[in-house]
């Protein structure tokens, strides 16, 4: 059984919908923070993983003193393989929503060049 207590602290738990109702987080462990009150959402806790990147600010990520910060722009760019000088040069021009919403609506450059070199 896992207990959140003041003094003796394991990760936080988030609400899903399976038998236990809920999934432990731990530091470093991401969170689909879309859709909290939602009765129906599962895998919503990535250990030591990102889940799926979607066009909005719904990711986050659990911090030592265990709260969720949310991912930023940068992060999530570096996520899908794109190198600093790419956000750094899309952040010129660009909003954090856009920027959010151009990585989200990407693919993961590291898995496309594996699949072309396979292809090849």
């Amino acid at each position: 059984m896992f207990t959140l207590t003041a003094q003796d602290r394991h990760g936080i738990l988030i609400k899903e919908a399976t038998k236990k109702g809920y999934a432990e987080a731990t530091v470093g462990d991401s969170v689909n923070l879309s859709h909290p009150n939602s009765k129906t959402r599962r895998g919503r806790v990535g250990n030591q993983i990102a889940n799926t990147l979607l066009t909005g600010e719904s990711q986050g990520v659990v911090e030592p003193d265990f709260r969720i910060r949310k991912l930023t722009p940068k992060e999530c760019w570096r996520l899908q393989g794109f190198p600093d000088w790419a956000f750094d040069k899309a952040q010129e021009v660009n909003s954090n929503s856009q920027l959010y919403k151009q990585v989200g609506n990407s693919v993961t450059v590291n898995v496309i060049s594996a699949i072309a070199q396979g292809l090849g």
